[in-house]
């Protein structure tokens, strides 16, 4: 009667261990059975189960065992294939303890439909082998470290390191000095508009007038003078190359730009060729004639430049063009008389 007995116990629990292998079966193992003292390789947890089993595996701080440290954790790669489910843990470890070291079965617990129950892994065993000391050698120093000379990767980032700290250095010592500057003297910073060329024009034709050239026998300085006064003056009002252009092409480029104002080319015209045949053809012109072309250069500066003023401008100041030709009229009258 007991042999039938135990004969149906081993039954049931081979019955019920085949079902749990068939949800479950958990393995674990290292990559290698032994290492050296502090070396390191993966300890690995292997799951196998049923896909709809909802699983909880061990968790582990710092130590598998006292003997055995635990490094880093790798995230738990899972697959399927067919109606199973794969697990793996891999776990980096080290010792630091020679001999056997043992790790006990790891409990995995698992859940499908009404079944629920903790599976263990089989025991895993680590030898860690210590060197071996030739006690028979005498104690050595501790060799000393290698004198490696520096490679340009890493001199170069220290290099512009060191340069850009200079630069900001050198930028923060500008601006102090600037900002020091300014406080103490503010007029040094304050930046002044430029003049109108027709006003710079007008002041050097009334300065050309008061130093009376003509009466001093400076003829030609007179006439160098009043053309270059006119020639900045065309330069800053068209933007046209005066300076550096001959009479004919100071001309040309005023006439395509004023295409009908012929009255202003013609004064333009007289006023250059008259200076360039002083210059170098030795006109001598009459005292009459010297205050015609001043005249002659006010009057083209102040009908010129009203060209660029809007229309209400023109309207205001419509007196002082008037009696600015009344003053060319009047000079041209004595010269005639005269």
């Amino acid at each position: 009667m007991s042999r039938y007995f135990l004969f149906i116990v081993l039954l049931i629990q081979l019955s019920v261990g085949s079902l749990f292998g068939q949800i479950l079966t958990v393995k674990s193992s290292f990559e290698k059975d032994s290492i050296m003292l502090g070396e390191q390789i993966n300890f690995i947890l292997s799951v196998e189960s049923q896909k709809d089993a909802q699983l909880v595996l061990p968790v582990f701080m710092d130590t598998l065992t006292p003997e055995i440290e635990i490094l880093h954790v790798n995230e738990i790669d899972t697959s399927f294939l067919d109606n199973r489910q794969f697990l793996r843990q891999e776990y980096l470890i080290t010792s630091f303890s020679p001999g056997w070291n043992t790790i006990p079965p790891l409990p995995v617990a698992f859940k499908t439909g009404e079944v629920s129950d903790t599976m263990y892994s089989t025991a895993a065993l680590l030898t860690v082998l210590a060197p071996v000391v030739d006690t028979t050698q005498a104690i050595k120093d501790i060799k000393p470290p290698l004198n490696t000379p520096l490679s340009l990767a890493e001199v170069l980032p220290l290099a512009l390191l060191g340069w850009g700290g200079f630069l900001l250095l050198t930028l923060l010592a500008a601006l102090v000095w600037i900002r020091f500057q300014k406080e103490n003297n503010p007029e040094q910073f304050n930046v002044k508009p430029l003049e109108a060329a027709h006003i710079i024009a007008f002041r050097e034709l009334d300065k050309l007038k008061e130093e009376d050239l003509p009466s001093k026998g400076m003829i030609k300085e007179y006439y160098s003078q009043l053309t270059e006064i006119i020639r900045i003056y065309i330069a800053r009002q068209y933007a046209i190359h005066a300076m550096e252009s001959t009479s004919s092409e100071i001309l040309e480029a005023f006439t395509i730009q004023n295409p009908h104002e012929n009255e202003l080319s013609d004064r333009l015209e007289e006023l250059l060729l008259l200076a360039d045949l002083v210059k170098f053809a030795k006109e001598a012109p009459s005292n009459k004639e010297n205050e015609l072309h001043l005249a002659n250069a006010r009057d083209f500066v102040e009908k010129t430049y009203r060209l660029f003023l809007p229309d209400e401008s023109e309207n205001v100041q419509e007196e002082d063009i008037e009696s600015r030709e009344l003053e060319v009229e009047s000079v041209k009258v004595d010269k005639e008389n005269g």
